[in-house]
């Protein structure tokens, strides 16, 4: 039998839950991965209106509790939903089935088949399932992500765009920091110093600097700052559609998951 070690940040007490076909038992997330092992976590961002809370399942196996839009499992970020934890599931190395399904009330049988697709990994690496789009549409990509922390005085970043049929710009206050990315492409790493303070947007490709942003992150009336914390690493990523009026919770939006 397959075994999965799911590591998750549990509310209140910090402490996360390891979960294999045996047994339950209770460990400290770590940073590091044994040697053995491929990290792995899967980001939701599927703008459906009305879809219940999904389930994730590896091989079969339900590894999460259910989740909404917009949630990176395991682990959270900025303008998400999830924990303040950069956690990842522990997988054994080789090609796994991962899918999302409305399970039926109280069990973790489907309901509703949301998504399924294979993925291949590979021991002593980290990786992040983006999955986008809703209904027929639904598609994902595979990212590695960085595996060690930056050093001291700066964070790293690398930006993904989400949105189906766009091309975006992202910026750090008036600083062009990722050009004309398409949808499901991403960046290299950037890295933007500690302690610098800006508001994070996203326009039109090709659009001015001065144009009015698709989204802003922070989102309070696109006017406050976000200080880039040290020795952090994200992934940004626009989401949504674009032409929803602002009330619909399925606009463009700019999120940000915590890879460590």
């Amino acid at each position: 039998m397959k075994k999965y070690i799911l590591i998750i940040g549990i509310l209140l007490t910090g402490a996360v839950i390891v979960f294999s076909c045996k047994k339950n038992t209770i460990s400290v997330a770590p940073f590091d991965v044994a040697s053995d092992k491929a990290l792995f976590k899967l980001n939701y961002a599927c703008p459906y209106k009305s879809i219940g809370a999904v389930q994730i399942k590896i091989d079969d196996i339900r590894v999460s509790n259910t989740i909404t839009y917009n949630t990176p499992f395991p682990g959270g970020g900025l303008n998400t939903g999830g924990s303040s934890n950069a956690d990842y599931l522990s997988l054994s190395p080789g090609e796994h089935t991962v899918s999302l399904s409305v399970p039926k009330a109280g069990s973790d049988e489907d309901s509703i088949k949301v998504y399924s697709t294979t993925v291949n990994v590979e021991a002593s690496t980290y990786y992040t399932l983006h999955v986008t789009d809703t209904t027929t549409n639904t598609n994902s990509l595979l990212l590695t992500d960085l595996s060690s922390l930056p050093d001291s005085g700066q964070s790293k970043f690398t930006f993904v765009n989400l949105i189906p049929g766009s091309a975006i710009d992202l910026y750090f206050g008036a600083t062009k920091v990722a050009s004309n990315i398409g949808f499901k492409n991403s960046t290299d790493t950037f890295t933007l110093a500690s302690a610098s303070a800006a508001l994070f947007a996203i326009r039109p490709a090709g659009a001015a600097a001065t144009s009015t942003p698709l989204a802003t992150y922070p989102t309070a009336g696109g006017t406050t700052t976000y200080s880039i914390p040290n020795q952090r690493v994200f992934t940004a990523y626009a989401r949504g559609y674009l032409g929803l009026p602002s009330a619909d919770t399925r606009k463009a939006q700019l999120s940000f998951l915590y890879n460590k």
